[in-house]
């Protein structure tokens, strides 16, 4: 098994450009995921490389056994210089991210420009607790692979499936073509989101948190409809939302 000491090894110089670059991520098609409940996770077959702290004594993905030529062990320092976290966990893997050419289902997110990472990685989870067939979301979009984002979805990245597409109004067509009732929250909506029937299938639309839906994009939804919201409040956190319209189809559906 090899042993890694110096933070100029080439492994571990990778791994901290993977952790900063996007451009990097994309062109290798790898990112980073960091600690002990997260890297435990990871599809076996997705893992590149495992870096383990001396000492660590935790979860390992599963089955990954302790003589796996993935393997490399550094020391202390070197796992502190490598990870993003303030306290590293003693673990971090080098994973392949995945693509996938296209969704199945009849429940669907779409997101569009949604920057904060906080926000992603609650929409994945909740997307998963929720039953959502997929998500789909636009370029301008934060990096679905970036270490907070990845952080934040606490593992559901890897069992939700998802599509980052060029052009979103050509895949919100795609999918009315194909049956699909496509919602958006929107000032012009005259009915609340529990006024609707979600049996049929259905995708909702959430926007940039500052600036909310394109009109172009808001212009191709079947349907507007609003949250109801009481006191002085204009709007809802982006995942708020988007968690209070998937468990109204969750709801609806049970």
């Amino acid at each position: 098994m090899i042993r890694i000491t110096s933070t100029g090894n080439k492994a571990v110089k990778e791994v901290r450009e993977l952790i900063k670059k996007a451009k990097v991520r994309r062109e290798k098609g790898l990112f980073v995921a960091e600690g002990e409940r997260l890297c435990a996770e990871i599809p076996e077959d997705r893992i590149e490389e495992i870096f383990l702290a001396d000492g660590y004594h935790g979860r390992m993905p599963e089955g990954i056994s302790e003589d796996d030529p993935r393997i490399l062990t550094v020391s202390l320092e070197v796992m502190e210089a490598m990870s993003d976290t303030k306290t590293s966990q003693g673990i971090l893997c080098v994973v392949r991210q995945k693509t996938y050419e296209r969704l199945q289902g009849d429940f669907f997110m779409i997101l569009e420009n949604l920057q904060d990472p906080g926000n992603m990685g609650t929409i994945f989870r909740t997307a998963e607790a929720a039953g959502v067939n997929g998500i789909i979301m636009n370029r301008e979009c934060v990096d679905l692979y970036s270490p907070k984002v990845v952080r934040s979805t606490m593992g559901a990245m890897f069992r939700m499936p998802f599509l980052i597409v060029p052009d979103l109004q050509e895949e919100v067509r795609r999918l009315k073509s194909e049956g699909v009732q496509v919602y958006a929250a929107h000032l012009k909506g005259t009915k609340n989101h529990f006024q609707f029937d979600y049996h049929t299938p259905t995708a909702f639309m959430i926007g940039n948190e500052g600036n909310g839906l394109s009109d172009e994009l808001s212009s191709l939804a079947d349907q507007y409809l609003r949250i109801p919201m009481h006191g002085k409040t204009e709007s809802l956190n982006a995942a708020v939302a988007a968690t209070v319209l998937m468990y109204e189809v969750l709801r609806q559906r049970t």
